[in-house]
């Protein structure tokens, strides 16, 4: 019983000493992929909202052209997400 405490004791030893051997400027480089990726998806849909919301106030319609940019941004924000990961794996 004590050898399996010594043995995830020791793996988790091995994960502190890998992730404090990481570059600050890696870690750095990490946190601007995930900020990058976050505010895509964000702004992808706020923007189609918004246009949304644009065309329904010219047309006088209530929630139909909301919705359907709303849809489309959704869309899109994923589409942003999977272009952005498929350079990361290119980079690799």
């Amino acid at each position: 019983m004590n050898e399996k405490k010594y043995k995830s004791n020791k793996s988790v030893d091995n994960l502190l000493n890998t992730a404090r051997k990481l570059d600050k400027t890696e870690k750095k480089a990490n946190f601007s992929i995930g900020f990058k990726i976050a505010t895509d998806f964000v702004a992808s849909i706020f923007v189609g909202a918004l246009i949304g919301l644009g065309f329904d106030k010219l047309l006088s319609t209530k929630p139909i052209f909301f919705l359907i940019f709303l849809i489309l941004g959704i869309a899109g924000a994923f589409l942003n997400i999977y272009r952005t990961i498929l350079k990361l794996e290119k980079r690799k």
